[in-house]
């Protein structure tokens, strides 16, 4: 193997370590935030990082997805358009801080947060897209060490100083130190970066550079908006329409799918770059072969999540959370669904039709929205989780249409979706059925387990993974 192929094959599985170690402490601290915080200040905290990550797209104009090509067109001025960049987020950020100082008052009814949240607001997304531009940066040198030390910073000074702030000047209004914690944690690390930037190249306007990354990037936006919406709006219309504390309930049955969501990224990071191989050599009928037994292997794992999830939402939250149940386990068929729906994208960023990707999870997102909008004011926050279900599965039609269409074959053939899904399906009912019956659960559990995933077909998926780990 080549020099060059050994650093992206270390710095592939670097960033899939990192990932995974950044997002097991996010995890792995969840059940001590869930026991310190009630239902209701835990609601609001999520509430919060739903709103940051609207507002991040905003404040970012998605900037850090035009680095690759800006390496590229301003080959050696790669730090220059940085910095250059950078004054964008300053900018924007300002800005939207006057917008809080100025409007706080109507701001913080519509939002139904204090006015200092809404600068809290503004401070938290100026960070976390400073972070995401920080990372896109230093992915171009392949430096995963790097990654992992700012993810780790992020992610223990988050947990350290919300700690510190709920035990010290916030016992009573714990989810406001827990805001406060990620916030200034966020920002903190979002000026360490800044500084890293124009260290290195003095921050300075340049026309050529801006005009280039806004045009690259600003069509994303539309695109990284409706995907947040898709994702994140449930929880801002259960706590508008039911209570602080459904949303913090619903906010903790998403996190069983966190581990699914690792996964999820860092295998579909290998099979796009498989992919491409494999069109360019024309070898369709691998891509189907390799596509299908992922997909089995990946519904075995959530027929086991699902055959589990009682006592992971036990585990993660406690007996005040035991609603999260009838909400975890159809967001886990949720995991499956997108994770199908990577399999078959592949082929619009392949063909370059990426406008198609927008669409779809703009119309996705409203589906969504309207649904929500009918069935959780008649039948309970529980019900977001199958009006998100309906809407990711309305998604996956789509995709697989289009990529069928765009590619001339089907990736994953509509049978096998069906035959997966159905076995997801049955599991997720035999769960909430046999939800105070452990040994039963567990033993039907195991047997759909066998069926869905075969040994013959986990172990050839296991094997092309580690194929590809291994360049």
């Amino acid at each position: 193997m080549s020099r060059e192929k050994q650093s992206v094959v270390k710095a592939g599985i670097g960033y899939t370590i990192g990932t995974i170690l950044i997002k097991g402490i996010s995890f792995m601290t969840l059940p001590i935030f869930s026991r310190l915080l009630t239902t209701e200040q835990f609601g609001v905290y999520n509430v919060f990082v739903s709103y940051e990550a609207i507002l991040y797209v905003v404040v970012g104009l998605a900037l850090h997805v035009s680095m690759r090509s800006a390496n590229l067109q301003f080959k050696g001025k790669i730090n220059e358009y940085t910095s250059s960049i950078s004054l964008i987020y300053i900018l924007n950020a300002v800005l939207f801080l006057l917008i809080a100082i100025l409007f706080g008052g109507p701001l913080s009814r519509l939002l139904g947060f204090k006015q200092s949240i809404m600068i809290l607001l503004v401070l938290d997304s100026f960070g976390s897209s400073v972070l995401t531009l920080y990372n896109n940066r230093i992915s171009l040198n392949y430096a995963y060490k790097k990654y992992i030390v700012a993810g780790l910073c992020n992610s223990l000074g988050n947990v350290g100083l919300s700690l510190i702030l709920m035990f010290t000047l916030y016992r009573e209004e714990r989810d406001i130190a827990r805001i406060l914690g990620a916030t200034v944690t966020l920002f903190l690390l979002s000026l360490v970066i800044l500084e890293s930037f124009f260290r290195k190249a003095k921050p300075a306007y340049n026309r050529e550079y801006w005009k280039f990354g806004i045009r690259y990037s600003l069509p994303v936006v539309p695109h990284g908006i409706s995907q947040v919406l898709l994702a994140q709006f449930d929880r801002i219309m259960i706590r508008s329409m039911v209570s602080d504390a459904a949303a913090g309930i619903y906010s903790l049955a998403g996190n069983v799918q966190l581990v699914l969501t690792v996964l999820t990224d860092s295998i579909a990071t290998v099979w796009s770059t498989w992919f491409y191989q494999k069109m360019d050599a024309n070898d369709t009928k691998d891509i189907q072969h390799r596509a299908f037994q992922l997909c089995r292997m990946f519904a075995a794992l959530c027929v086991g999540m699902i055959a589990i999830a009682p006592e992971m939402i036990w585990i993660l939250g406690g007996k005040q959370y035991e609603q999260a149940t009838y909400v975890a386990v159809p967001l886990v068929i949720v995991s499956f669904v997108l994770f199908v729906y990577n399999v078959v994208a592949v082929a619009e960023y392949y063909s370059q039709k990426t406008t198609y990707i927008m669409y779809g999870t703009l119309a996705a997102s409203v589906v969504d929205i309207v649904l929500n909008l009918f069935f959780v004011s008649r039948f309970g926050f529980g019900a977001a989780a199958y009006t998100t279900l309906t809407s990711y599965i309305f998604y996956l039609i789509f995709h697989m249409q289009l990529s069928r269409k765009l590619l001339g074959f089907s990736i994953v053939r509509w049978a096998q979706v069906l035959m997966l899904g159905a076995v997801v399906m049955l599991a997720a009912v035999i769960s909430l059925l046999l939800r105070q019956n452990i040994l039963l659960r567990y033993i039907l559990g195991m047997i759909m387990l066998a069926v869905v995933g075969g040994k013959a077909a986990v172990q050839e998926a296991q094997a092309f993974l580690k194929a590809r780990k291994n360049g």
